[in-house]
């Protein structure tokens, strides 16, 4: 998904840290053996471009002359000396990983980062214990297998973006009561179902990604329990019905994605109104009804094309001085829209109502433009008949008027 570059910014790779230790003299034979054994089951691939980091941790490190305390990407803890974290991602490693692997013999690792690798055709048992690592990132790493069921209960933070997960989603993932960061978005093999009642994890839970994953059901009521929630990514779940009115209870939520579903009815209007929401994407659904206004001004990023949605453009919009992007197309609006609504955003820099019913009108007594700051401009079939407006829109890159009706000459400082 194009825009999704801004739903999810919880996770990280450890390798983007500079992991060092204070204590390289105290170290664990057990775990250093442990560790080099997992070492040799692995090659470095140098022309891996896998990776979206240029920062590539270093295993040559990794040799008994030194204390596995100051190998690089390793953490020991200062009291105890024991191996608690493991930061690999990013470095270009081919092999295979199972719940044999002498990785896991470290008994006290909390923290395991092995992201953007190539561990092909991996598998890890769903009867695997995890237990005690609380934070685990193998995002785009192919593990191909169902989801383990014993995670511990106090696991944090849980990435498995795009590792080839296939089968049921267990409903026990979802009321983990310490889980922070949930991320199992781009498993279109994967299926589940929402818990019906408060789940367990609702005060802890700050970003949630599911996108891709089949759910076929509608959004529950249950939702509106996240009150810690920033980030829901909801994308291409293949939901259906309305959003619950208990969403606008999330008001600490900064991004908000339900696109590519077929959700319907109408948008709860108490969703314009959530006093942190930057990031809102409602496109290619079923929505009707009118927009109702925007109470808020922090949003940044709005997407509605590809509703049903009727009815004037609310005046409110005028009032987004933080709107960069504005999709409205392919919906039935209609009515004058005159430029002035657009003029005093200059942050936009892309903007598109292109296919609704629409005519774009320039008719104050003194002319209004479009803001500076545009980029990407698309007007297909609003009726326009002048160019007056691009006047003071100096960046644009991109412009589609196809299927208007502007007459005569290009002006000179087209």
């Amino acid at each position: 998904m194009v825009f999704r570059q801004f739903s999810f910014l919880f996770f990280f790779c450890f390798c983007l840290l500079s992991f060092s230790s204070s204590i390289p003299h105290r170290c664990h034979e057990d775990e250093s053996i442990s560790l080099l054994k997992f070492k040799k089951t692995l090659t470095v691939d140098p022309s891996s471009e896998r990776c979206i980091s240029y920062c590539y941790p270093n295993m040559s490190s990794w040799n008994m002359s030194r204390a596995c305390c100051s190998w690089d990407r390793v953490i020991c803890d200062e009291m105890t000396g024991h191996v608690i974290e493991l930061g690999l991602c990013c470095s270009r490693l081919v092999g295979k990983i199972d719940s044999n692997s002498s990785l896991f013999r470290l008994s006290h690792l909390q923290r395991l980062d092995l992201s953007w690798n190539n561990f092909l055709n991996s598998h890890i048992s769903p009867e695997f214990e995890f237990d005690p690592i609380r934070e685990l990132d193998l995002t785009y790493v192919d593990i191909y297998s169902t989801i383990p069921l014993n995670f511990s209960s106090h696991f944090t933070t849980l990435g498995l973006e795009d590792t080839g997960l296939y089968g049921i989603i267990p409903e026990s993932i979802f009321h983990l009561p310490n889980l922070e960061i949930l991320d199992l978005s781009s498993n279109y093999q994967l299926s589940g179902y929402f818990p019906k009642t408060k789940w367990n994890s609702s005060a802890s839970l700050v970003g949630l990604d599911l996108s891709g994953v089949n759910f076929s059901c509608n959004l529950p009521e249950s939702l509106g329990y996240l009150i810690s929630v920033h980030s829901l990514s909801l994308g291409n779940c293949n939901l259906r019905g309305p959003i619950p009115e208990s969403i606008s209870n999330l008001t600490r939520i900064e991004s908000l994605y339900l696109d590519g579903n077929s959700l319907n009815g109408t948008i709860p209007s108490g969703m314009f109104s959530l006093p942190s929401l930057s990031y809102l994407s409602l496109g290619s659904n079923q929505f009707s009804g009118q927009l109702e206004d925007f109470k808020s001004n922090t949003l940044v990023w709005i997407q509605l094309q590809g509703n049903r949605l009727q009815g004037h453009l609310p005046k409110s919009i005028q009032n987004l001085v933080n709107l960069k992007y504005l999709d409205l197309s392919f919906n039935n609006f209609s009515g004058s829209v005159d430029v002035s609504l657009f003029s005093d955003l200059k942050q936009l820099s892309y903007l598109s109502l292109s296919y609704n019913s629409i005519s774009l009108t320039n008719e104050k007594e003194v002319k209004s433009s479009l803001p500076e700051s545009l980029e990407y401009l698309r007007l297909a079939a609003c009726d326009v008949k002048e160019l007056e407006f691009l006047r003071s829109a100096k960046k644009l890159s991109d412009l589609d008027l196809s299927n208007n009706k502007v007459q005569g000459r290009v002006p000179d400082w087209a």
